[in-house]
């Protein structure tokens, strides 16, 4: 029975982990790519615009960063 258990576990498999490891960079660089474009349309906007949203021009990295951590 002893036997069995060394061969029976839970943990993630290597090929699993590779996976993981994949996933979560691609998942980081579709964010990242999201953040890039949301930044450049903000920065297109004029400050009239930016204002009508409760922004200034300075605020645009600050809020760029916080939409994708919510």
């Amino acid at each position: 029975m002893t036997a069995l258990n060394l061969f029976h576990h839970e943990s993630p498999t290597f090929l699993q982990r590779i996976g993981d490891v994949f996933h979560a960079f691609f998942t980081g660089l579709q964010d990242a790519r999201m953040q890039a474009h949301r930044f450049e349309t903000l920065s297109r906007l004029s400050d009239a615009q930016l204002a009508a949203h409760g922004l200034k021009r300075e605020d645009i990295p600050q809020t760029v960063f916080a939409s994708t951590r919510s």
